[in-house]
């Protein structure tokens, strides 16, 4: 075991990020704000949207085969993370769905079995925490969105937004990626961008600046802006 003196420490200049929207409302398209070469898991079949821009190289997920792919995927990230700087896993959501299909699919009633629920849990935080402990290299997982309901100490009910996850372990998994951020499009001007402050409404979380939202364009500009400017 380490001991490092916290004024010794020094923030990490990469960054991990896990964002999340209904479908087609412009996770993947963010990719293309990210700077340098990146290196992206297409799971859902939804990387098209990046057709003819530079830098990005896209390995697509064999959904009858998933989580050998996700293994391999992860490999050769770890064996090539010299030539990259950005990986991107999207998304968690279809994968993780694709996972429990193909388990179900050797059981007799062709559906993913209790146990198959429980070794997927374990197996995505260890999954999130492997890619998140890759060095010199920046994050981003995408996710669907999905609802919680929420019950203040008032006894007040209310619906969360939050990263389409299961509930088991969907707050480990926010728990260890420093940003989650909810993409929205404004009605009125049709401009889209990111929350990064939690309310009532949606979880999202930012422990690496003090912005509480930011446009799409700007989500991967880390750094405190002037909160009077």
């Amino acid at each position: 075991m380490e001991f490092v003196k916290s004024e010794e420490m020094k923030k990490s200049e990469q960054f991990k990020i896990m964002i999340y929207a209904k479908p087609g409302a412009g996770k993947t398209s963010t990719v293309r704000y990210l700077e340098g070469k990146t290196l992206l898991l297409d799971c859902d079949g939804t990387s098209k949207v990046l057709s003819g821009l530079p830098n990005i190289t896209v390995a697509s997920l064999n959904p009858r085969d998933p989580i050998q792919d996700m293994a391999d995927f992860y490999g050769y990230a770890k064996a090539h993370v010299e030539e990259y700087d950005n990986i991107v896993i999207d998304n968690l959501s279809h994968y993780q769905k694709l996972y429990l299909m193909f388990h179900g699919r050797k059981t007799k009633s062709g559906q993913p079995e209790l146990q198959h629920y429980g070794i997927f849990d374990s197996y995505l935080i260890d999954l999130i925490s492997a890619y998140n402990n890759l060095p010199k290299v920046n994050v981003v997982y995408t996710a669907w969105e999905s609802t919680r309901q929420i019950q203040m100490e008032s006894g007040q009910l209310f619906n969360q937004f939050l990263p389409d996850i299961r509930d088991k372990v969907v707050n480990h998994i926010m728990g260890i990626v420093p940003i989650v951020a909810r993409l929205v499009r404004n009605p009125e001007s049709g401009q889209r961008g990111f929350l990064l402050s939690e309310n009532n409404g949606n979880f999202a979380k930012n422990q690496l600046d003090n912005r509480e939202s930011c446009l799409q364009e700007d989500l991967f500009k880390i750094g405190d802006v002037d909160a009077n400017a």
